[in-house]
């Protein structure tokens, strides 16, 4: 299968093509020189003062067209992505149109008008408007350049959203570990609105070229960029303008002691936000709290988890792991283990097929990443407020805390977690689905975006 993995303003031309090979996907992408780049860049920041004078509503409505048409499964970008997806990121099938089916569900018309009402005023950016005591205006940036991560299909859309929303033109940089999806969902667009296609620009290019970067970089007003530590640092000594960072992440969930009553379907919701995309996401648990005095014990419910990734692994098969992948698994493993030979208070349940998945009770109940690859613990707790306290060490790498706790409790539980550094609380079950104006890192995106001038008269 040949798909293109990319997509440029229609006026730019003499593009040199090459081809990438993926798995069975063979991925057409253009040979990006400093030359090109600066055509293009030039070509999105024209079509863009077309796409500023446009109503967001307008906007938002077409994009949710487009999220709608990506539902129908005999679509041909959605036929597209679901054939070649599982070969760029090994994600299984199922994986694969499990995953564009949440993804779409949460990009409806009424998400992007509550994103809009984050300006606080839509004509805000037409002009000047009383807030407060004072007139102001907002500015959208001319260009924005997106920097994007491969763990998982669609990662960075809300950026994306947000900057088409405000009437900006986006560059878009994809990671050569999944360079597919961003140009598929850019094309869909343009088919939808040709006028706003014009103002995207999807691109892939190996990292660490100095001479593209500058003028990626150096031509942007704002710079969103999602990686490891180690690339977010790297790009952050080449940036001198904006820049909104989106690095590692741990997320985890809490179980309290009368929400064991229910311990089945709770076991079944963690287990499928442990599943989905392989626990390769920032919002993907790596672990959860169980507290003691409930129904049935922690460790009970460590055995009982086990079955539900048991089932989620039938349901949504995990995908190919690495050689790497699979040796780092193994390890994590066999630490547990040794540590279970030598007396400690440990347990494994793991799947019966290899390493589908790793279940692993410890009372030890010290905050440690898991090695992902659904890879989870389960950790005791006397009482779910004494999280807070495991949680001071990870305080800059935290993300999302699911949660199951009944109403009464989950006031105090939220306030700890907070405190905690936690940005996001939501239900078991929900982990992989947060709304679209949501505060990543605890940030508002859509206001981040967003440069503001004062008048005072």
């Amino acid at each position: 299968m040949k798909v293109a993995a990319y997509h440029l303003p229609s006026q730019v031309s003499g593009c040199e093509v090459e081809t990438r090979a993926l798995g069975t996907v063979t991925l057409e992408v253009p040979r990006i020189t400093p030359t090109l780049l600066t055509e293009v860049i030039g070509h999105l920041q024209r079509a863009r003062e077309r796409l500023r004078k446009r109503k967001g509503q307008e906007i938002a409505e077409i994009l949710a067209e487009v999220f709608r048409r990506w539902q129908d499964r005999t679509d041909p970008f959605r036929q597209d992505a679901e054939a070649a997806l599982p070969a760029t990121t090994r994600f299984s099938p199922g994986m694969v149109a499990h995953g564009l089916d949440l993804l779409c569900e949460g990009y409806t018309a009424d998400a992007f008008d509550e994103l809009l009402q984050g300006i606080g005023d839509e004509e805000a950016l037409e002009g000047f408007v009383h807030l407060g005591s004072q007139l102001s205006r907002a500015y959208g940036p001319a260009l924005i350049t997106h920097v994007l991560a491969g763990n998982i299909p669609g990662i960075g859309l809300p950026g994306l959203i947000a900057a088409t929303l405000l009437g900006s033109a986006s560059l878009i940089k994809t990671a050569s570990a999944e360079p597919l999806f961003p140009a598929l969902w850019a094309a869909s667009v343009a088919r939808e609105d040709p006028e706003i296609g014009e103002c995207l620009a999807v691109l892939w290019w190996s990292g660490g070229r100095a001479d593209l970067e500058a003028v990626a970089f150096d031509r942007a007003e704002v710079v969103i960029a999602y990686g490891s530590e180690q690339t977010i640092h790297e790009l952050q000594g080449r940036i001198r303008c904006r820049f909104l960072d989106h690095g590692h992440r741990v997320s985890f969930g809490l179980i309290g002691r009368e929400a064991l009553a229910r311990a089945e379907g709770v076991a079944d919701r963690a287990a499928y936000d442990a599943s989905l995309f392989d626990q390769q996401g920032c919002l993907s648990p790596h672990l959860f709290y169980v507290e003691e005095g409930g129904r049935m014990s922690p460790r009970e419910f460590a055995e009982l988890m086990g079955a539900a990734m048991a089932r989620w692994a039938e349901q949504l098969p995990p995908g190919l792991l690495t050689v790497e992948e699979a040796a780092t698994v193994r390890r994590f493993r066999a630490g547990y283990e040794a540590q279970e030979l030598a007396g400690k208070e440990v347990a494994l349940f793991t799947s019966p097929r290899g390493l589908d998945w790793t279940l692993i009770y410890d009372a030890d109940p010290t905050f440690i990443p898991s090695c992902l690859h659904r890879t989870v613990l389960i950790k005791p707790v006397a009482d779910l407020l004494e999280v807070g306290g495991l949680l001071r060490p990870w305080r800059p790498y935290l993300q999302a805390a699911g949660v199951a706790v009944i109403p009464e409790r989950i006031g105090m539980l939220a306030g700890t977690l907070g405190h905690a550094g936690v940005n996001r609380i939501c239900p078991i079950g929900r982990m992989q689905a947060p709304p679209l104006t949501w505060h990543q890192e605890g940030r508002p995106l859509f206001r981040d975006l967003l440069r503001w001038t004062d008048l005072e008269v």
